[in-house]
């Protein structure tokens, strides 16, 4: 027996009922349980389905004489399980937890906030992500998706839902690459802004008097730096000799609680740089700023003098948009975000600079090269005209 306790469970249930695989020597399956007396029960079943038989057996028993942990003041619908997960996010970060709040209550909730907790089923989360696909793009609707699958987990910790019973059982929610052999997520640098576009950005924001805001989009247009980095930047984070150097330390989180500082995203301290053409231009600036209000200043504040705010600054990003002539959604919304503007460097970096793709990941803070690779690396061109050409000599 001391040989059979060491061995995985073929599956588990909810009350504590286990199915083993035959082992050597043994060709028949085992059903293990504890009663509601703690005794324990064994079985011997000739097949995994008669095991499986058995173990359902048991399991009805046990449910009607043994109250699980937790199972006293446990949520009756999915609303009420929303409540406690979210009221459980209080360690998370912030942002987290707002986001996981948006979705839940925004999506899951109109749906399935009354309905019963013992009969959701997959089909009512496929409900869910088909009322969201018609308005959200494929990022978005995985986003819901995961949410959801969060909460189901929750319920499985606190056996308020039997894992048996998943109601995210085959649910798909992730986005598919529209070509084969291209990434999920895949960015072609045709999508983006060209530096003739982004350099018409950069005179309008001159021309509406935005001075700071020109020079800080011409430093993400080639750092790659994220806009919560950017914004927390001071004048002792940048060198200028013997190298050109962005230190990426910190960044800035915005939340309902304010703006606040956090580390950076994946934890990484890291270091970006900038093109030579920049060096004077940011020389001046990150001078003045000292000048004004010494090195541990913010470069590129907000009007108060303390963090920007993101939203502030999409109305100055639109206005200067429209007039440089930029593709409008509205007349409040370019088609291009500040966001682009990083993995315009990215492409940058990749393709005009040509650095190693390793150091292109370290530079932009990402978790490893092969996202690098799968967000910026595809096939371009005509696939056929690219092969045939580079076999031609062979």
């Amino acid at each position: 027996m001391a040989g059979y306790r060491r061995r995985k469970p073929l599956v588990s249930f909810e009350y504590g009922t286990r199915i083993y695989a035959p082992s050597e020597g043994e060709r028949r399956y085992r059903v293990v349980a504890t009663d509601a007396d703690g005794q324990r029960v064994f079985h011997k079943c000739s097949s995994e389905e008669a095991a499986r038989q058995r173990a359902r057996e048991i399991e009805g028993r046990l449910a009607g004489s043994v109250l699980l942990p937790g199972r006293a003041n446990a949520p009756t619908t999915v609303g009420g399980l929303i409540d406690r997960y979210l009221v459980s996010l209080s360690s998370r970060s912030t942002r987290y937890a707002e986001r996981q709040e948006y979705l839940l209550r925004m999506w899951v909730r109109p749906t399935l906030g009354d309905h019963a907790l013992s009969a959701w089923t997959p089909s009512d989360s496929e409900a869910v992500l088909d009322r969201a696909r018609r308005t959200l793009a494929p990022s978005t609707v995985q986003n819901v998706g995961s949410a959801m699958r969060a909460l189901v987990t929750f319920g499985f910790k606190n056996r308020w839902i039997p894992r048996e019973a998943d109601p995210m059982w085959l649910v798909r929610y992730s986005p598919t690459a529209e070509v084969q052999g291209q990434a999920i997520g895949f960015i072609p640098r045709s999508s983006l802004p060209t530096d003739e576009e982004c350099n018409r950005l950069f005179e309008a924001l001159d021309a509406a008097e935005q001075p700071a805001w020109s020079l800080a989009m011409r430093l993400k247009h080639r750092s790659g730096l994220r806009w919560g980095e950017l914004i927390a930047l001071r004048p002792v984070d940048l060198d200028f000799e013997p190298q050109r150097v962005v230190r990426v330390h910190r960044a800035v989180e915005q939340s309902r609680q304010g703006l606040t500082i956090k580390g950076t995203k994946n934890r990484q301290r890291r270091v970006s740089t900038f093109p030579a053409s920049l060096v004077g231009p940011l020389q001046e600036w990150s001078g003045q700023v000292e000048r004004a209000r010494g090195r541990e200043g913010l470069l590129f504040p907000g009007t108060d003098g303390g963090f920007a705010n993101r939203r502030t600054f999409q109305r100055i990003w639109a206005r200067a948009a429209r007039d440089a002539g930029w593709p409008m959604k509205r007349k409040t919304a370019a088609v291009w975000h500040p966001h682009d503007l990083r993995h315009v460097a990215a492409c940058w970096m990749l393709f005009d600079v040509r650095l190693d793709p390793a150091v292109v990941a370290t530079v932009l803070g990402h978790a490893n090269a092969a996202f690098t690779l799968s967000r910026y690396v595809g096939v371009r061109g005509d696939l056929s005209t690219t092969v045939t050409a580079a076999t031609e000599s062979w």
